[in-house]
């Protein structure tokens, strides 16, 4: 390891970026900063490599593991219902898909404050208490038989859910570079296609053995199966996962060489911090607020109605309940390749972020209309062959959601967006469970859920220039400046260590 000193360039950058200020690089934190950021260790690619393996090796896989746990956690009524669970628990058409809608109210009014609480609070320990509080209420799941009863827990597995994405999307941040960070997320978010798999062989067993037995009802057997595995999933999440200063398993220098190796990425780090209400109004004045906003309540209009009849819809092929479980999977497969592939494709060429977005929801759009308005008469395996390609319509999310790691900066800013965009999120949800109200075939509600696609195509266009144009535009203030390479990436640093937003700071650059 050596150690590499630099020169300030400036100490105050006053320019306008339109009507952006570039604000006093020099902020209350700058001694601490330049003391980082001045005095950077600058370690071998060896050892940046080492700590990374470890975390590859760790970390993400408890990641993996929790986000395709809450995966199935959240479908598990979409099986059961497959299983018994309607006429077990005499609830209507209207009242399951109630359930759907609970459970998103809870998640969104949830966001502020249980995202207030992981700023607050070391985020590892703080996450790993939610994942088992969620998981005892899965199992609580198992034990209701009315709506008001399934309906209450509900409401608690929503709301101890609603942690998830921030803080993985938080822990990611503390963990990764940019360029690195979208495949890693894809990587997680991959597992509701693998654990969707994964759900179908266990639950097509289990539910078969419990209706061969003739004891306890399928569609309960699988609540208490996918809760005490939540459970088991939360204690080892509560030893293995945190940010690089929480974790037990990397040594002093190490958590050292993880904090250096992110420092480039200039968006802040994941430790317990301060609220800072200007970065929250600034979150207001920012475009990226509304494109982020916009996006997840359009996307969720076809994942809340897939999530809610998903087995429905393929029933409606004239499948048996068995068979739904089967023949889905070849479609969690497919899913599987359109998660992984572009989110390597981005990692390599960041530029192909936004054209892979608007392949797959185009690709997602044509499947949705085919099912919804081919004739009655279709051969069900026709249906089924098309049907089969739905599931990538969620790669579009997956490419863009890392987003709110890597294209904002700032804790309280990151937090903020992450929370108001998953309010919206729950919001898209819960109008996608409730169009689906013309069964078998759900026609309108397949054709609502493709013009949902449709506009949120149009907004990627829109938000895609809206990147390049801003980052042309700080190029040519930045170029006004006079600054080195060297200059402009330390100073890039240094407001990074600040806690500066991506808006202050002129050398941030949006990865598009």
């Amino acid at each position: 390891m050596t150690r590499r000193h630099s020169s300030s360039a400036t100490s105050k950058e006053e320019a306008a970026v339109g009507d952006k200020e570039v604000v006093d690089v020099r902020s209350p934190h700058s001694i601490e900063a330049e003391t980082v950021v001045d005095d950077v260790p600058v370690y071998s690619d060896a050892e940046y490599a080492r700590v990374r393996r470890k975390a590859d090796f760790i970390l993400l896989p408890m990641l993996m593991f929790t986000y395709g746990i809450q995966y199935m956690d959240k479908t598990s009524l979409t099986q059961g219902v497959i299983f018994g669970l309607r006429e077990d628990t005499k609830i209507t058409n209207q009242e399951y898909a109630n359930l759907t809608t609970l459970f998103y109210m809870a998640y969104a009014v949830a966001q502020f404050p249980f995202t207030w609480v992981m700023q607050r609070f070391p985020i590892g320990k703080a996450l790993s208490v939610f994942v088992i509080l969620w998981g005892a209420c899965v199992m609580c799941l198992g034990a209701c038989n009315n709506y008001a009863q399934l309906a209450a827990v509900r409401v608690l597995v929503g709301a101890f859910e609603a942690v998830v994405i921030p803080g993985f999307v938080i822990l990611t941040s503390s963990w990764y570079l940019r360029k690195e960070q979208t495949f890693r997320q894809c990587l997680y978010y991959s597992q509701n296609q693998v654990w969707g798999i994964v759900a179908s062989v266990a639950v097509y067993f289990m539910a078969k053995a419990a209706a061969k037995a003739g004891g306890i009802a399928g569609w309960r057997v699988i609540q208490f199966f996918m809760g005490g595995l939540t459970i088991v999933c939360g204690i080892f999440d509560l030893l293995l996962i945190g940010t690089p200063d929480e974790v037990w398993w990397l040594k002093k220098d190490e958590k050292r060489i993880a904090k250096a190796r992110i420092a480039t990425n200039a968006t802040g780090g994941a430790e317990v911090a301060s609220w800072r209400w200007e970065q929250v109004r600034e979150c207001f004045r920012d475009p990226q607020y509304y494109f982020c906003i916009l996006f997840n309540f359009l996307v969720m209009i076809p994942n809340g109605a897939f999530i809610t009849f998903n087995t429905l819809i393929m029933k409606s092929f004239d499948f048996s309940s068995f068979d739904v479980i089967i023949y889905s999977m070849p479609s969690q497969a497919i899913a599987i390749f359109f998660v992984i592939v572009p989110g390597l494709c981005v990692q390599y060429y960041p530029k192909t972020r936004f054209p892979w977005a608007l392949f797959v929801t185009a690709l997602a759009t044509a499947v949705f209309l085919f099912t919804g308005l081919c004739p009655e008469d279709t051969p069900k395996w026709t249906k089924w062959g098309v049907y089969i390609f739905s599931l990538p319509f969620a790669t579009a999310m997956f490419l863009i959601w890392p987003l709110m790691s890597i294209n904002v900066a700032g804790r309280t800013k990151k937090t903020w967006l992450t929370a108001s965009s998953l309010i919206a999120y729950s919001a898209g949800n819960i109008l996608g469970s409730q169009i689906f109200r013309d069964p078998p075939r759900y026609v309108r509600g397949l054709i609502g859920v493709s013009i949902a696609m449709i506009l949120y195509m149009i907004l990627f266009v829109v938000w895609w220039i809206y990147y390049i144009r801003e980052n042309r535009r700080r190029d040519r203030v930045v170029a006004g400046l006079g600054l080195t390479p060297e200059q402009q990436e330390d100073e890039r640093r240094k407001a990074g260590e600040q806690d500066m937003t991506d808006v202050q700071n002129i050398h941030f650059r949006y990865l598009c």
